[in-house]
């Protein structure tokens, strides 16, 4: 029997199985269906089915019905819902970016609380038309997860049954946090930390460590 507030470890897999299917939609404009899904992914054709209800449910995918070539049901298929800032859009902003981290790190007082700050302001941005609570840890770590990726993150989550992580393989501001690495650890932290709290999250960030490993920085969290 687990603990009040202990993340069980299964649950966790399917997180990261959900954020699994929102990638390959995103990966696939033209869209995929079902069978398509569970082949790529190595998963049951049912649990695709029920990790597309929940992406559908928040808005992060859209289901379309294919034209038949023969008389019957039109086949389904899946699309990821059109990403605010995708990618390549955001690459336009890194000028801007690189001025405000380069002012922030020269010494502004309160410098490193002002960029969390900014964090938090963005992630309600983000959330703003939830309305939560998240129902347990699992499920909010799922929902972060998921609003990092659609701002160009790629988490991975993991854990055992003390520690929740989340690793960090890719950052939209890489660049910028190569230069002005405190800045944009100070965003991503308040970022995440505002995240949790409009989810109403029991999990909070223990810490972040820059460039943990080589495959990006690890954030670690633990329940309340």
């Amino acid at each position: 029997m687990r603990a009040a507030g202990e993340v069980d470890p299964d649950r966790t897999d399917a997180v990261s199985s959900r954020v699994r299917v929102l990638r390959a939609l995103r990966d696939s404009p033209e869209g995929l269906g079902v069978q398509d899904l569970a082949t790529r992914l190595g998963l049951h054709p049912n649990t695709v089915r029920f990790h597309l209800g929940r992406l559908e449910q928040d808005g992060l995918v859209h289901r379309q019905g294919e034209h038949p070539n023969s008389p019957g049901r039109p086949a389904l298929r899946f699309t990821a819902a059109p990403q605010p800032n995708a990618l390549g859009t955001r690459r336009e902003f890194r000028a801007l970016a690189e001025v405000l981290a380069s002012v922030l790190a020269e010494g502004v007082p309160r410098s490193a609380e002002l960029t969390e700050q900014a964090g938090k302001a963005w992630s309600q941005r983000l959330m703003e038309d939830w309305t939560g609570p998240a129902a347990d840890a699992t499920e909010a770590i799922t929902l972060l997860a998921e609003a990092l990726t659609s701002i160009g993150f790629d988490p991975q989550i993991t854990s055992d049954r003390h520690q929740l992580s989340l690793l960090q393989r890719h950052c939209p501001f890489l660049e910028i946090a190569q230069e002005h690495r405190d800045v944009v650890c100070s965003l991503q932290l308040g970022l995440i930390r505002g995240l949790l709290e409009r989810l109403g999250a029991p999990v909070e960030v223990t810490r972040l460590v820059p460039f943990a490993t080589s495959q990006g920085c690890l954030v670690q969290f633990a329940t309340r």
